[in-house]
C-alpha cells in the first residue's frame, strides 16, 4: 500500500479507501435501493448492516493498510462504529462521512439546505456522527450542495464556510471536503472560499469532468483529491463488454491503475461487496503504471460504441450537478 500526505499535516492515507456501502444480491445499495428516503434519513437505522460480510471485507481492507474509510447514512456510520471497535485494527483510520439528511437533495423538506446554515442543528449532528463512529470528531466532513436551492442566497456559502470554520474550531470535525455533486460551478465557488480541505469527485476514463476546471482548481490551492466512481456504478463493465472484453478483472485493474497513473490522486475510493474484491482492488493498486494489457482494455473501452455517448452524459452531469 502507498500512502499520501495529506497537504501539509502529518496525516499519510492509504491510497486506496474503502467505501462504505453495502449491497443486495442484485448489486444495489442495500438500504437505498429498497427505500430511498427512509435510508437516508437522519436518525434512522436499518438493520442488518455491519454482520459477518462487510465485518470481513473491513477486515480484509485494513489488513491491506486501508486506513481510509467512507461512510454515507447513519446506518454506516453505526456500522463502522461498531466494527472498528470489534476488529481493533493496529493503525490508525480516517473517516470521511456526510451530514446525514443535510447535503444533496435527500430531504424533500430541506431542499433549501437551511440547516447547513443553523449551526445549533449541524453541530448537533456532527456530534450525532461521532457518537455513531464512536469518535471524539469526524476526519472529513464531505459536503454535498443543492445547487438550485443555493443559488438565490447570495451569502449562503459564506454563512456555511463560517459554520464549517466553528465545527473545526469546536473540535468536531478536522477537514471538510467539497463534493462536486453540487456542479461545477458550485464546486469551484466552494473551493474558493478557502474553508476546504479537500475535493470529492467522480472520476474514472469515462468520466474525467473534473480535469477541465475542478481539479486544476483545487491542486492549485493544495487540497488534497479523493475520488469514487472508477467503475461508474457497473457502468464501466458494461461498456468494456460491449468492446468484446468480458474479463471483468482485466477491466478493474485497467480502471483502477488509469486513475493512480494521473499524478494527483491523494485516495480512490472502491467500493466492494466482499473480500474477495478488496484484494482484487489492492492487487491492482500494487502497480500505478499502465500495463500494455491495461492499454489495451482502455482503448478498447474508449471504442466501445457507447462511450462517447456516455462521456457526454458524464460531463453533462457534472456541469449541472445533483438536482
Amino acid at each position: 500500500m502507498r500512502y499520501n500526505q495529506f497537504r501539509d499535516t502529518e496525516l499519510r492515507l492509504s491510497e486506496i479507501g474503502l467505501g462504505g456501502h453495502e449491497f443486495l444480491a442484485d448489486g444495489r445499495v442495500k438500504a437505498m435501493g429498497e427505500d430511498f428516503h427512509t435510508a437516508v434519513r437522519a436518525g434512522f437505522i436499518w438493520d442488518g448492516f455491519g454482520q459477518q460480510q462487510r465485518r470481513e471485507t473491513l477486515r480484509a481492507a485494513l489488513e491491506g493498510g486501508v486506513n481510509f474509510l467512507d461512510v454515507t447514512m447513519d446506518c454506516e456510520k453505526e456500522a463502522l462504529g461498531r466494527n472498528l471497535k470489534e476488529l481493533s485494527p493496529g493503525q490508525p483510520t480516517y473517516l470521511q462521512t456526510r451530514p446525514e439528511g443535510m447535503v444533496y437533495n435527500n430531504d424533500p423538506n430541506d431542499r433549501d439546505k437551511s440547516k447547513l446554515l443553523d449551526y445549533g442543528l449541524l453541530k448537533a449532528e456532527a456530534e450525532h456522527a461521532c457518537q455513531l463512529l464512536g469518535r471524539e470528531r469526524v476526519d472529513f466532513y464531505n459536503i454535498g450542495l443543492f445547487a438550485p436551492a443555493v443559488r438565490p442566497q447570495s451569502d449562503y456559502l459564506t454563512k456555511l464556510s463560517r459554520n464549517i470554520e466553528r465545527l473545526k474550531s469546536d473540535g468536531l470535525i478536522r477537514f471538510a471536503c467539497v463534493d462536486t455533486l453540487s456542479s461545477e460551478a458550485l464546486a469551484l465557488e466552494m473551493i474558493a472560499t478557502g474553508s476546504f480541505d479537500a475535493v470529492f469527485t467522480n472520476f474514472s476514463i469515462a468520466s474525467d469532468a473534473a480535469l477541465r476546471k475542478v481539479i486544476p482548481a483545487a491542486v492549485e490551492r493544495g487540497m488534497a483529491i479523493f475520488v469514487r466512481e472508477a467503475f461508474m456504478k457497473g457502468r464501466l463493465f458494461a461498456l468494456a463488454a460491449s468492446a468484446g472484453v468480458d474479463d471483468r478483472s482485466r477491466v478493474a485493474r485497467a480502471a483502477v491503475r488509469w486513475i493512480l497513473s494521473q499524478g494527483f490522486v491523494t485516495v480512490l475510493v472502491l467500493g466492494a461487496a466482499g473480500p474477495d474484491h478488496v484484494i482484487q482492488n489492492l492487487l491492482a493498486a500494487e502497480q500505478a503504471a499502465l500495463t500494455d494489457d491495461d492499454k489495451a482494455v482502455l482503448d478498447a473501452i474508449q471504442q466501445a460504441p457507447e462511450f462517447a455517448e456516455t462521456k457526454a452524459g458524464q460531463l453533462d452531469f457534472f456541469i449541472k450537478g445533483w438536482g
